[in-house]
């Protein structure tokens, strides 16, 4: 009488093997996860680059603008992402704001010295950036775009408010050689002003500021 050898797989070698391809699969996924995220950040990176340089070349031309430019930035071909224009519940006023591609809230300000003195013949760039679980990493990829552009533009700074307290950290841009420069910010400065002024805030805001600032915006970044 013959014996046969048995060659199937036990149900603990399948479960084995099932739980296997159960942890790749896992770190694929998160793997692909991180590569998405930096995709959309590059991205992301590109498309505000190219806006706030249109803003920037095209600055005596949108001297007449309105206070929010958003249509004349359109005209101009600024905007290479799907906008909406909507004005905002928050935090409030009459200006116009879109999204960019990841969701934050972008809008221009435009100021003139004979109707806001104290502020000069400025513009600004604002984003505001909701909270999520990667909100520090958009904060980081904002600002490098920032100091990409620091001999453009006057200066930058974040703020958050917390409670009834509003704080504000600010890096000078043009003809900057001492203090607190965007020119030489470091990557821990970008993480710590990020840290500071997002993780846990009610209010997350960016602001970069152009043109010729008045007394109460020179003030912000002695």
């Amino acid at each position: 009488m013959r014996c046969r050898n048995e060659t199937g797989r036990s149900m603990v070698e399948m479960l084995g093997v099932l739980a296997i391809v159960g942890v790749l699969s896992a770190g694929a996924l998160k793997g692909y996860s991180k590569a998405m995220m930096r995709h959309k950040l590059n991205k992301n990176a590109d498309e505000i680059s190219y806006l706030l340089a249109t803003a920037i070349l095209n600055q005596d031309k949108l001297a007449g603008a309105n206070f929010g430019m958003i249509e004349e930035l359109k005209a101009l071909g600024a905007f290479t992402f799907p906008i909406e224009v909507y004005t905002p519940a928050w935090p409030g006023g009459g200006y116009r704001a879109v999204n960019d591609s990841l969701g934050n809230q972008i809008w221009f300000e435009n100021y003139t010295k004979e109707e806001y003195p104290q502020v000069g013949d400025l513009m600004a760039f604002a984003v505001y950036l909701p909270q999520s679980d990667y909100i520090n990493k958009v904060c980081y990829n904002y600002v490098n775009v920032f100091k990409s552009m620091a001999s453009e533009i006057y200066g930058i700074y974040a703020t958050n408010e917390t409670g009834s307290e509003t704080k504000r950290d600010a890096y000078r841009g043009q003809s900057c050689s001492f203090g607190k420069c965007l020119e030489t910010m470091t990557n821990t400065d970008i993480i710590n002003m990020c840290q500071k002024h997002c993780a846990n805030a009610q209010r997350c805001i960016l602001y970069a500021n152009w043109g010729v600032p008045g007394e109460m915006i020179q003030k912000r970044f002695e």
